[in-house]
């Protein structure tokens, strides 16, 4: 009967352990691993991206980003960009990558002159009666920071570059409408419909500005469908 007792109780921690575990878990990830994406978000060379070494994804080109890969959880990482089919170093970052969730490597300039990497956790818990945002601006080339707001301005906040939002909850109607304009450029409005998004639904919105041309520093968005 000891023997019996022992491994009932040994198997009621295990099946309480992986309880908790799965309950902790904010993406749509629930196997013991990992998930990350990179994006490229300038306007020069592809990128290859590396993982301890290992290329995991290559040939990302500006405005464009990976599918999620796979990977072992609960290590160390040192994650590497460099120009595609180089061995240039674009820029590396170390970072734990923790079991069951998704994150999301941005490839960005901080000034014209400064590469870096940037790491953000994506929280892809789903809202049933609204859509889920994430913003983050990440251009240096706009002269200042960026207005966010809906129609009713219950949502209504500035982001500099290198600065993401948190995720937003936003009820999907008429008055969701996006506006987006620089601060020292009131005139000047994007707009993305409310019609972009759906119940349920997590998304990224990417702020951008172009580089090049006659058209440097205007505004530019980019949304990204989560799940």
């Amino acid at each position: 009967m000891r023997v019996k007792s022992f491994l009932l109780f040994r198997f009621l921690f295990l099946f309480g352990a992986i309880c908790l575990i799965t309950s902790c878990i904010k993406s749509d990830n629930t196997d013991l691993d990992t998930k990350v994406r990179f994006f490229n978000v300038i306007d020069e060379a592809a990128q290859d991206f590396y993982l301890n070494k290992v290329l995991v994804s290559s040939s990302i080109g500006y405005g464009s980003n990976s599918s999620y890969i796979v990977t072992a959880a609960d290590k160390i990482y040192t994650v590497l960009a460099k120009n595609t089919g180089t061995q240039n170093l674009s820029d590396s970052i170390i970072e734990t990558l923790k079991v069951g969730r998704n994150y999301s490597v941005y490839y960005y300039k901080s000034s014209a002159k400064d590469s870096l990497l940037k790491v953000i956790e994506d929280d892809l818990t789903p809202s049933q009666d609204s859509a889920r945002i994430l913003f983050i601006n990440l251009s240096y080339t706009l002269a200042s920071k960026v207005s966010i707001r809906n129609e009713t301005s219950s949502l209504n906040f500035t982001l500099g570059n290198g600065q993401s939002s948190g995720y937003v909850k936003m009820p999907i109607a008429k008055s969701s409408k996006l506006s987006f304009n620089l601060v020292d450029s009131t005139n000047v409005v994007d707009t993305i419909s409310y019609t972009n998004f759906n119940k349920g639904k997590t998304y990224t919105i990417l702020i951008d500005g172009i580089n090049k041309g006659g058209s440097k520093g205007k505004l530019r968005e980019r949304l990204i469908a989560n799940n």
